[in-house]
């Protein structure tokens, strides 16, 4: 029986804590929501350098010494496994240096010799952060996780392949190295998947699409949706 995978795109929590503060209450309902899938593994967007380290704060946790940092690591895969009994989480990213060139020189240079196309990249990025709701965490969950969001990323992606010219391929040097990750992290979920596993795999929202699409054409694995098991948005 081929392993079963489900994705949650999630944010980084440690960048927006208040959301954490104001909206705490529903974290408890989305781990209840996505522990009635029942996963038998727990993925988590984290360097095999720190499994050691994360495993260990997560038996802290468990044995009720630690609470949990502003991680989403630890606000949901740490209560995730403690409702399911499990005492270890698996880490599925790679560390990939970002630097030549970064982002910033990307954005630079379009600034400097493409402003229509740096207009466009931002334009859609406006709109990406027009959408979110954030008066919820259910309703940020349930968006960042949406089909909609996925294809206005795709569009960001392809927009920045054009930065740079034939002699200055900036735009598809700096993606070479986002999907660098985003392979190695779409390797790594498989080597961790058994027969028979149901894997939920916590990775930041802006890798979802291409992990997921480099899951699916594996034909080694089959992809569940997690939107059937993310709560509700409440009326707020």
């Amino acid at each position: 029986m081929k392993p079963e995978i489900m994705l949650l795109g999630t944010f980084h929590m440690a960048v927006e804590p208040e959301m954490i503060h104001k909206h705490s209450d529903e974290l408890s309902s989305i781990t209840a929501s996505l522990q009635e899938w029942n996963p038998t593994k727990i993925g988590v967007e984290k360097s095999f350098f720190l499994e050691e380290e994360i495993n260990k704060r997560l038996k802290q946790f468990l044995q009720g010494e630690q609470a949990p940092a502003y991680d989403e690591v630890e606000q949901i895969a740490f209560p995730l496994a403690e409702a399911l009994q499990q005492d270890r989480l698996y880490p599925v990213d790679e560390m990939v240096d970002m630097s030549t060139p970064s982002l910033d020189q990307v954005f630079s240079w379009a600034e400097e010799h493409q402003p229509e196309l740096l207009k466009e990249i931002l334009t859609i990025q406006q709109s990406v952060k027009q959408m979110e709701d954030k008066q919820t965490l259910a309703g940020y969950f349930r968006y960042i996780n949406d089909e909609d969001y996925k294809k206005q990323l795709k569009r960001v992606y392809m927009k920045l392949t054009r930065v740079g010219d034939r002699q200055h391929q900036i735009g598809v040097h700096w993606l070479k190295q986002w999907h660098h990750r985003d392979l190695a992290m779409a390797a790594n979920i498989l080597r961790t998947a058994a027969p028979g596993d149901r894997i939920l795999v916590l990775v930041g929202a802006d890798h979802l699409h291409l992990v997921e699409r480099f899951l699916k054409e594996s034909g080694d694995v089959t992809i569940q949706d997690v939107t059937p098991y993310l709560p509700e948005k409440k009326n707020v």
